[in-house]
C-alpha cells in the first residue's frame, strides 16, 4: 500500500483529498501544520507528499526546502499545492525540485490522483512522434482542438501524440492529447 502525506491548510480540501486517496487504497497521513508535516515525513517515510504553499508554522516551500536538505528524506517526491497560482511560488517550487505544482481552481481531485500516480510511476504516459503526412492524425488534432499542422502555438515546435493511461477508467483506457516536447504545452 502506497503512503501519502496530505499537508493542506484548508480543512475541507484536506479531508476531501483524504477520502479520495483512501478510496484509491493509499495509507493517508494528514496535517495542516508544516512542522508536523516534517515530523510525519521523518517517521512514516511516505511515498509522496502533497504540500500546501500556505501551511501553518512553516509553509509548503519551506517544508520542501527542509526535506531536500535531509539525506533520509530528499528523494521523497513532493507536489506543491496552492489555492492561487503565483509565479514566484511556482518558480521556487520547481527550483526546489518539486515534482509538480497544482492550483486548486485548475485541477479536480481525479486529476490530482492522476498526477500523484504519474509521480509514483503507476500511471503510464507515452509520447509518440507523429508523421505529418498521416491524414488521420491531422483530423484527430483538429477534433481535439489542436493545430492540425501539428505545431506548438507557443514555440512553433513539432507536437507529439501524448497518451496517458486513465487508471480510473481501466488499464486499457487512455487520455489523448498533443504536446510540445520542448515547452511541454
Amino acid at each position: 500500500m502506497k503512503k501519502i502525506l496530505i499537508a493542506i491548510d484548508n480543512d475541507f480540501i484536506r479531508e476531501a483529498y483524504e477520502e479520495v486517496f483512501k478510496r484509491e487504497d493509499f495509507k493517508v497521513f494528514i496535517t495542516k501544520d508544516g512542522k508536523e508535516a516534517l515530523k510525519i515525513v521523518k517517521e512514516e517515510n511516505p511515498d509522496v507528499v502533497l504540500a500546501d504553499v500556505l501551511l501553518s508554522k512553516i509553509g509548503g516551500l519551506e517544508f520542501l526546502e527542509e526535506i531536500k536538505k535531509d539525506e533520509a528524506t530528499k528523494s521523497i517526491p513532493v507536489i506543491i499545492y496552492a489555492q492561487i497560482e503565483r509565479t514566484a511560488d511556482k518558480k521556487k517550487a520547481m527550483e526546489l525540485e518539486a515534482k509538480d505544482f497544482i492550483t486548486a481552481a485548475g485541477v479536480s481531485p481525479k486529476e490530482v490522483i492522476r498526477k500523484v500516480k504519474i509521480v509514483l510511476g503507476e500511471q503510464r504516459t507515452y509520447k509518440i512522434g507523429v508523421q505529418k503526412t498521416n491524414f488521420d492524425l491531422k483530423k484527430l488534432a483538429k477534433d481535439l482542438g489542436y493545430n492540425p499542422k501539428l505545431k506548438c502555438g507557443k514555440c512553433g515546435g513539432d507536437l507529439v501524440l501524448y497518451l496517458m493511461r486513465d487508471l480510473s477508467a481501466g488499464e486499457k483506457h487512455f487520455i489523448v492529447s498533443f504536446v510540445c516536447p520542448d515547452c511541454n504545452k
